[in-house]
């Protein structure tokens, strides 16, 4: 059986839901695994799409977040299973899907992105306040390397009101997400002046927290 460093698993599907499962588990130890071990990545990916026990799918989830950050190129074959999970019945599987597809735009050379887009930002209205904010903050990734999205993606985030059937006080914080991305991307968007009129009606944001993003935001650029 191959070795990484000190790190043994068995193969056996047992054994490995076995350690997953374990509220303790080595994380760290199963990333390096699932990065080293084309058949371990197979099955963790297996157990975090089809697994009913939440610690078995989360585990699974939290150690491909990981090691598709670290290697993206990895796990692009299984593109079409985690965008299929965007329309999942569970919220944590929506938000698996979220996170693992702009994880995985920076190597996305079949422009498969394009093919989820609508799907995708559809999310800014999940019925779950928490993937809707899944939704937005993921976006950092994907302006990073498809910035040739970005006009497409502003217009969505400007227009968070109409978009949105969350309460006020929930839209309020969502707004200091949207912020923070046009903090960090100002320079790439275009629409610069409505991007301005949107965070300055956010000043007095019954959020504390879209107030001070909003602060900062202004104090930089206006």
């Amino acid at each position: 059986m191959k070795k990484c460093k000190e790190v043994v698993f068995l193969f056996s599907e047992e054994d490995l839901i076995l350690e997953i499962s374990d509220k303790n588990f080595n994380k760290e130890k199963f990333v390096e695994r699932i990065i080293e071990d084309s058949k371990i990545r197979d099955e963790i990916v297996h157990l975090m799409l089809n697994h009913p026990k939440i610690m078995v799918y989360h585990h699974s989830y939290s150690i491909i977040s990981q090691a598709s950050q670290m290697r993206p190129e990895l796990f692009y074959q299984y593109w079409d299973d985690f965008a299929l999970i965007l329309d999942h019945p569970n919220s944590y599987h929506r938000d698996f899907g979220l996170v693992l597809l702009a994880n995985l735009t920076p190597v996305d050379k079949e422009n498969k992105f394009s093919n989820v887009f609508t799907d995708y930002y559809s999310h800014i209205n999940d019925e779950k306040f928490m993937t809707a904010r899944k939704c937005v903050q993921n976006t950092a990734k994907i302006l990073e390397s498809k910035g040739e999205l970005t006009d497409n993606i502003t217009d969505i985030l400007l227009d968070v009101d109409e978009r949105c059937d969350f309460s006020l006080k929930q839209k309020a914080l969502l707004k200091s997400d949207i912020i923070e991305l046009f903090y960090k991307f100002y320079e790439q968007i275009n629409y610069k002046e409505q991007v301005n009129e949107f965070v300055k009606d956010e000043l007095d944001s019954i959020s504390p927290k879209t107030r001070k993003m909003a602060k900062k935001f202004m104090k930089k650029y206006c």
